[in-house]
Parts: structure tokens; sequence; C-alpha cells
């Protein structure tokens, strides 16, 4: 799958590279905004296109996840896949009952797989949080996750770059 993906953006203005990558859900920014940099982009250009297309991606998620979960629940291969995705959320359910709506804040700025906008969204969907909370809390940890991964694909690059001029 990686490599059909690295197919189908190669060739792709850079711009639309970072807003598919930070849309996805294993990706995220987390994909975006080092792809942007290693594409010698500006990050005034990749952090807003990252940032607003991570949030933006995930709202059918906390809108509409419930509706479809309850449409598909009774069919065989779909219907697994989403009691496995509603077992996934409920596991947070120690950290939303302690932290309420700003524990989405906090699962979704710790950048590492498994956490980010997708699955917090999904987590905002199956408690029942509210719309406007959600998307603010949503904003804000895309927004704390994207000044981590920057920092640290920053600081990647500049190491990688002392390494290969001392070589």
């Amino acid at each position: 799958m990686t490599e059909w993906l690295f197919e189908t953006i190669r060739g792709l203005p850079p711009e639309l590279v970072v807003i598919i990558l930070s849309a996805l859900p294993i990706s995220e920014v987390r994909g975006g905004i080092p792809a942007g940099l290693i594409l010698q982009m500006p990050l005034t250009t990749i952090l807003p296109l990252a940032v607003i297309s991570n949030v933006v991606s995930v709202l059918p998620v906390v809108l509409g996840f419930n509706w479809v979960a309850d449409r598909l629940a009774d069919k065989p291969l779909l219907g697994a896949i989403i009691s496995h995705l509603i077992r996934r959320a409920r596991s947070k359910e120690a950290m939303v009952k302690k932290y309420g709506v700003f524990a989405v804040t906090v699962f979704v700025a710790i950048p590492l797989p498994i956490t980010g906008a997708w699955t917090g969204s999904l987590v905002a969907a199956v408690f029942g949080m509210r719309f406007w909370r959600v998307v603010l809390c949503l904003s804000l940890g895309v927004l704390i996750a994207s000044a981590i991964v920057t920092s640290l694909a920053v600081a990647g690059i500049h190491i990688f770059d002392a390494v290969t001029l001392a070589k």
C-alpha cells in the first residue's frame, strides 16, 4: 500500500502532497509536514495546509460515525470493523472521564501511531461530545502535534545535513 501511495502522489504539486498526507488516517500531520519539508516548501505554506486538511478530513467522522455505525452494525465484515473501532474508542473511557472533552486535545496532540485527529474524532463521536467543542479540541491538538512534528522534522533534517556535510 505504501508503494501505491508514493506512486500516486509522485508528480503531484507539493501543496497537494501535503494536503493528501495530512488528511489520511495513518500519516496525518506526521506525514504531511515532513513531506512538505523534504519537498522544500516554506513552513508558512506547509503548516496551514497540514493543519486545515487534517482537521477538516475528520469532521465527517465526528458528525456521522454513529449514524454509519448503526446502519452497518449487522453487516458481517463491516460490522466487525465498526465493532473494533468502537472498542478502540471505548478503551479511552478512563481518559475521557478524567479530562472530559480535553482528553481529545491531549490524545490528538501526541504524534504517535494510533493517536491523532482520526482516532480523537472517533472517540468524540462514540462518547457523543458536542460538535463545536470537539472541533476546538481537535484543532488545538492538531496544532500541538504539528509543532512537535515540525520541531522533530526540522531537527532531523539539520542533523542529516550536518552528518552528510561532515563526510
